[in-house]
C-alpha cells in the first residue's frame, strides 16, 4: 500500500511539470489501470519486483503476465527517464532507488529481488 501511494505521489509530482504534463498524465493513467492486474499477478507469485525497479515474470503460469509486464516496464522506463531529467540523476539510479523502496515496503507474499540478484518472498 505504501508503495502504491509513493508511486501515485511521484506521478502527481510529474503532473505539475508543464512541459511533461500530457505524457505524465498518460503514463499515470495507463499504470493505474494496470495496477489491479499487477497486484493479482504478484499475489499469485507470477511476477516479482526486480532490483532495477522493473517487474519480472517469475512463473510462466499466467498467459497474460508477459503482456502486462512488458507494458508496465515500458511505462516505468519512461517515468524513470522523466524523473531523471528533472533531478539530474540517471534513469538507472531512479529505478534502483525505487526498487529499494519497494523491497523495504513490500508485504504479503510479494517476490522481490535483492541487490545481489537473489529472489525473496516478502
Amino acid at each position: 500500500m505504501k508503495t502504491r501511494l509513493f508511486s501515485v505521489f511521484a506521478f502527481l509530482c510529474l503532473l505539475t511539470l508543464p512541459a511533461f504534463a500530457e505524457s505524465a498524465a498518460d503514463l499515470r493513467s495507463r499504470m493505474e489501470s494496470r495496477l489491479p492486474s499487477i497486484d493479482d499477478l504478484k499475489a499469485k507469485g507470477y511476477v516479482g519486483e526486480n532490483n532495477r525497479g522493473f517487474i519480472e515474470v517469475r512463473d510462466s503460469g499466467s498467459s497474460t503476465a508477459g503482456g502486462v509486464v512488458s507494458a508496465e516496464n515500458h511505462d516505468r522506463e519512461a517515468v524513470y527517464a522523466l524523473i531523471a531529467q528533472q533531478t539530474g540523476a540517471s534513469a538507472d539510479s531512479v529505478g534502483k532507488a525505487r526498487a529499494k523502496q519497494i523491497a523495504s515496503n513490500s508485504r504479503g507474499g510479494v517476490w522481490v529481488q535483492d541487490e545481489s540478484g537473489q529472489w525473496k518472498k516478502k
